[in-house]
């Protein structure tokens, strides 16, 4: 007779435990007790399965053997499943021995042991799984498979939900959706927050700058919803505005000024801070989220004779890494993806993704949509050196680049059996891409031809010329001194440079040649451009070739020339030539016979200008390869990509958008992490509302000004974020704040906080844009605001940093610590401590005579809100104390100097560096 499993086991079990004592009588009796038992059994083997194998299974083998891939034809996401086996073989057997799940998972043969890739299974896991096969392999009864992956929340298409329009609650949308879920928590909002702490508000999570006590005065005289509209408004048109947000999101697109090995450049681009500033011009300018994305991406196919959205393309000059390849297009794609779609993509460089629907080859598909693109740095208008100033932009070097899918994710072991072609990500939405090939204007594959490069290249050899020119009438000056003085006289060194009259007439002779260095490259230049134009227009115009190949070589004889009098001149100089002085001339010397005899045969080759340079592919790329001649068309691939990301049937484009803008005027985003969107990040508590905002932003343009007033404007943004008062049954229902019924306090940003210190005290540059400034220098550029700071692995603002400045290798969202050297940096640093004279400089300048009326202005200044009772109680005291204590410093003004430190004081309280 065929007996259960579960009796079987126990059965067997016993009998060997009752050894030759047991009889047939007494065997007869336990099966039919065991058999009884069975439920007991069947139920306990169906809890052990619940907590202690199913989890097990879901976390280290549903990514191969789940809704997203069935291996082998296998599933063990339900127990039904698991007993239909492999391709319709049982796995789970009638007992230990004959059980083909537990020999593989407890094999030590590497080969045949599951699962196949990370640590093998712990002896708890282990034995878990053992007694579950041992008593049954039982489950139950209506478990449900995995859902199918494509039908993942967040894969499908953000609708619009019906807005409640009834009873108390307000008009604005978010508010209606809040309140809509609120009340089926049963769920009260605290009350609205006091005027002078909610203009501070807007005025921090809009400009990133507190208001001055004479705004917070005007608001609160009249704190109407007709002023607030106006004062929101006034903020968003601040130029302001667009560095506040634009440091937001150079903290998702993660932002980073150069850094390598001294002057080796390693990572992102010198003058990247050409993008940050179009960052803050696009937000300013209310430029369509969707637009930006594509400029960033694609504004070199999209717009490429546009230099102001070139420089959006930063985005992705960000990610160049000078030794490998591939390191480079991974943190492309990876952050691409985080920054833009909310998926880990990086996941499936090696393997299949093992928990979102995106397999390895798509991740190579996603690859060939950058293969072609390198970074190059182009001239700017007033300016032909490019360690000066130069664009950093993308573009596509090499168009016809292949692709293949790296084995195990392994470069050096591609599979060159397929090529790969660019593509999407099919779990998003079809994946598809087909790119058009754009056809470059002149000026876009050949910058030399712009006008602004023969006007400035020209002025600046004009400038050679002039200098040259002086150069020659002071050596004309020291000669006529030197040949002139008195037998046996030592000229003056502030006369005279040189002791002898041959070596001032070498220098003379050394600034003469300069001077036609100058002028023949002025001529060479001319003559270059006009051949590189004729060139870049398919004309090959030979009279202008020889022409520019002419004047080149009279360039490069007078370059000889040169270097042949300056050789001179050293000699001339010295008391008794050098070995190495003597061979610089003659290497001069064969430099001068070379370029005459180059001459001589030259009649149609020359130096093009250098109007960009193509950053290295690699530290051995020589300067002749970086010199080649750039591709006439772009692939195209990047701007398809651009426009698949920005479709309305792309559903998680404008959600993880609006979920980076929540986080920051909420402090905690709607979904987390706001990086990972797939399957492991279940539907968030408001999907409502957020999927109303995505289809808001997206109707309205993509505009994320639009975005910013609606939240501000709503009635929730206003409330208090104060408990008192709170009844019990709010906290216990909703602890952590999900349903939004107050507003959560919140720490300022690094950055936020030195500005508005800076900015109480009066001292804040407000200039737009411009190149970085030296975090340590000790200039006037110190009063720029924080984002204007070089930012890299090598360059750090310190007081920034205490306070979690943003990570340049990933900060989707900001780190928050809590450790005692950010007070002890508030309260000793040179920055709080003259903010503080300052402050009460203005006020004592503005008649508040007595310790009352400064406290309260006080208080408005640096907290926006005047003391409250008991608070005004103590500060007159303390105030009078501290002016005790200056009584001994007999040069001091005793009421400033404890003016001054209670001002400290208050820059040191918690709400001066808190939004509440």
């Amino acid at each position: 007779m065929s007996l259960h499993p579960n009796i079987t086991f126990r059965f067997q079990t016993l009998k060997h435990a009752f050894g030759p004592r047991a009889t047939k009588r007494s065997l007869q009796v336990l099966h039919v007790v065991l058999s009884l038992m069975l439920p007991l059994f069947a139920q306990a083997s169906e809890t052990l399965y619940l907590s202690k194998v199913k989890p097990v299974l879901k976390d280290r083998c549903y990514a191969c053997h789940g809704a997203l891939k069935q291996e082998s034809g296998l599933r063990l996401d339900t127990v039904n499943l698991i007993r239909q086996g492999a391709d319709g073989d049982e796995i789970v057997g009638e007992s230990l021995d004959d059980s083909t799940l537990w020999e593989r998972i407890s094999s030590e043969d590497e080969s045949l042991r599951m699962p196949p890739e990370g640590a093998p299974l712990n002896a708890e896991e282990l034995t878990a799984i053992r007694a579950w096969i041992a008593d049954g392999a039982n489950g139950p009864a209506n478990e449900q498979p995995e859902a199918d992956p494509r039908a993942h929340w967040a894969f499908q298409l953000p609708v619009k939900a019906q807005l409640a329009t009834t009873g108390d609650i307000g008009t604005n949308p978010i508010d209606s959706l809040l309140q809509e879920r609120r009340a089926s928590q049963q769920i009260t909002a605290v009350a609205k927050t006091e005027p002078g702490l909610l203009l501070r508000r807007i005025y921090l999570d809009l400009l990133g700058l507190p208001p001055t006590r004479e705004e917070l005065q005007a608001f609160v005289a009249d704190p109407s919803d007709d002023r607030y509209l106006e004062t929101v408004d006034r903020l968003l048109a601040s130029p302001h505005h667009g560095e506040r947000w634009g440091r937001h999101w150079m903290d998702v697109w993660r932002y980073t000024d150069w850094y390598g090995l001294g002057a080796q450049l390693r990572n992102s681009q010198k003058h990247i801070w050409h993008w940050r500033d179009w960052i803050i011009e696009s937000l300013n300018e209310d430029v369509g989220y969707d637009r930006m994305l594509q400029l960033m991406l694609a504004a070199d196919e999209i717009d490429p004779t546009n230099r102001d959205a070139l420089r959006a393309t930063g985005f992705l000059a960000r990610n160049y890494y000078l030794f490998n390849r591939t390191t480079w297009l991974d943190d492309t794609l990876e952050h691409t993806s985080k920054a833009f779609l909310g998926l880990t993509v990086n996941c499936a460089k090696c393997h299949d993704h093992k928990y979102d629907a995106i397999s390895q080859e798509e991740y190579y598909h996603l690859r060939a949509v950058f293969e072609p693109h390198q970074i190059r740095l182009d001239a700017v208008p007033g300016e032909t050196d490019l360690e000066t100033d130069g664009l950093p932009r993308a573009f596509d070097a090499h168009p016809e680049a292949k692709t293949f899918v790296h084995v195990r994710g392994d470069a050096s072991n591609p599979d060159k059996s397929q090529e790969i072609t660019p593509g999407a990500l099919s779990v998003v939405w079809q994946p598809v891409l087909e790119p058009q090939e754009v056809q470059l204007p002149v000026i876009a594959h050949t910058p030399s031809v712009n006008e602004f490069v023969l006007r400035d290249q020209q002025a600046a050899a004009s400038a050679k010329i002039d200098a040259a020119a002086n150069a020659i009438e002071e050596a004309q000056k020291k000669l006529e001194a030197a040949e002139n003085a008195p037998a046996g006289s030592s000229p003056k060194q502030d006369t005279i440079a040189a002791p002898t009259v041959a070596a001032v007439k070498a220098e003379l002779e050394a600034c003469l040649r300069q001077k036609t260095v100058a002028e023949r490259s002025h001529a060479a230049i001319t003559s270059a451009l006009a051949a590189d134009e004729a060139k870049a227009n398919g004309s090959e115009d030979s009279s202008k070739q020889k022409l520019a190949a002419a004047d080149w070589n009279l360039l490069k004889i007078a370059e000889a020339e040169l270097a042949v009098a300056q050789a001179k001149a050293e000699i001339a100089k010295a008391d008794k030539p050098s070995n190495k002085l003597t061979k610089q001339l003659d290497e001069s010397k064969a430099k001068l016979a070379k370029a005459e005899k180059d001459a001589e045969t030259n009649s149609s080759n020359y130096d093009s200008i250098r109007a960009s340079l193509k950053a290295l592919e690699g530290p051995d790329e020589s300067d002749e390869s970086r010199r080649k001649p750039y591709p006439t068309y772009s692939t195209g691939r990047r701007t398809a990509f651009a426009n698949w990301l920005v479709d309305r049937r792309n559903p998680l484009t404008a959600r993880v958008a609006i979920n980076h803008i929540w986080m920051r005027h909420f402090g905690k985003p709607l979904v987390d992490p706001v990086t990972d969107f797939g399957r492991r990040t279940p539907a968030p508590v408001q999907q409502p509302l957020l999927d109303w905002l995505a289809v808001e932003l997206m109707e309205n343009g993509w505009q994320m000004k639009h975005i910013h007033r609606l939240i501000v404007t709503s009635e929730h943004y206003k409330l208090s974020s104060s408990t008192d008062g709170v009844d019990k049954s709010t906290f216990a229902n909703d602890p952590q704040n999900n349903f939004y019924w107050r507003f959560s306090t919140k720490r300022l940003e690094a950055e936020a906080v030195r500005d508005s210190l800076l900015h109480l005290a009066g001292g804040l540059e407000t200039t737009i844009g411009g190149p970085t400034v030296d975090p340590n220098g000790n200039d006037l550029a110190q009063g720029r605001r924080s984002l204007y700071f070089t930012r890299s692995r090598d360059h750090n603002h310190s007081f920034l940093s205490m306070f979690d400045a943003a990570d340049i290798l990933n900060c989707y969202r900001r780190t928050e610590s809590i450790v005692p050297q950010q007070a002890l940096t508030l309260a000793n640093s040179k920055l709080s401590l003259d903010a503080a004279r300052k402050i009460t400089q203005q006020l004592t300048d503005s008649s508040t005579d007595s310790d009352t009326a400064f406290i309260k202005a006080a208080f408005q200044t640096v907290l926006c809100r005047l003391p409250t009772d008991e608070e005004l109680h103590v500060c007159v005291n303390a105030l009078g104390e501290l002016k005790h204590a200056s009584e001994t410093d007999e040069s001091a003004n005793q009421t400033l100097r404890a003016r001054q430190n209670f001002v400290h004081v208050l820059l040191n309280h918690n709400d001066f560096v808190a939004m509440r």
